[in-house]
C-alpha cells in the first residue's frame, strides 16, 4: 500500500473533489441562507451548523484520539434557520474552512499514524473518510437547495 498516495486522495476528497466545498459555500448567497424550501427541514445555514459540529467532533478525535473517544455524538442541528448578520455567515465559512485545513494538515503529516486503531476502534483515517463523507452528503443537498434557489 503507498500510504503517501492514500494520504493525498484522503485530503484531496476532504476539499470536495471536482467542487470545493469552501468554494460552494462562498458561492451560496448570503441573502437565500435563510431559506428553508418546502418538504425540508434546514436551511443552508442549518447545514453550515450541522456539517461545522460534526466536522470538529471529528477533528478532536484527530487531534487528541485517547481523549476524545465520543466521534460521533448526537447530531446538532442549530436552533436557528438564519445566521443574526452576513458577517455571521462569513465568520462560520471560515471556521469551516480553518478546521478542514487542520483536518488536511493532519492527514497530510507523514509522523499521524492514520491507520492506528485507537481504544474505540476508530482511526484517523476512519475520522478523514467519515468527514469527507458526511461533508459531501450534506454539501449535496446545499447543491441541490441553491439550484432550487437559482445560485447556480
Amino acid at each position: 500500500m503507498d500510504e503517501k498516495l492514500v494520504r493525498q486522495q484522503i485530503s484531496e476528497l476532504l476539499e470536495g473533489g471536482f467542487a470545493p466545498n469552501v468554494i460552494l459555500l462562498r458561492e451560496f448567497s448570503y441573502d437565500k441562507c435563510a431559506v428553508i424550501l418546502n418538504g425540508l427541514h434546514f436551511s443552508a445555514w442549518i447545514l453550515l451548523g450541522h456539517i461545522k459540529a460534526r466536522q470538529e467532533a471529528l477533528l478532536q478525535f484527530m487531534k487528541d484520539p485517547g481523549n476524545n473517544p465520543n466521534v460521533w455524538p448526537d447530531a446538532h442541528w442549530p436552533e436557528n434557520h438564519q445566521p443574526k448578520s452576513r458577517k455571521e455567515w462569513e465568520n462560520a465559512i471560515a471556521e469551516y474552512e480553518k478546521e478542514l485545513k487542520e483536518v488536511k494538515a493532519i492527514i497530510d503529516n507523514p509522523e499521524t499514524p492514520i491507520f492506528k486503531v485507537q481504544q474505540n476502534g476508530k482511526t484517523i483515517s476512519w475520522a478523514a473518510m467519515t468527514i469527507l463523507h458526511h461533508t459531501g452528503y450534506h454539501i449535496g443537498q446545499l447543491k441541490t437547495i441553491g439550484r432550487q434557489l437559482g445560485i447556480w
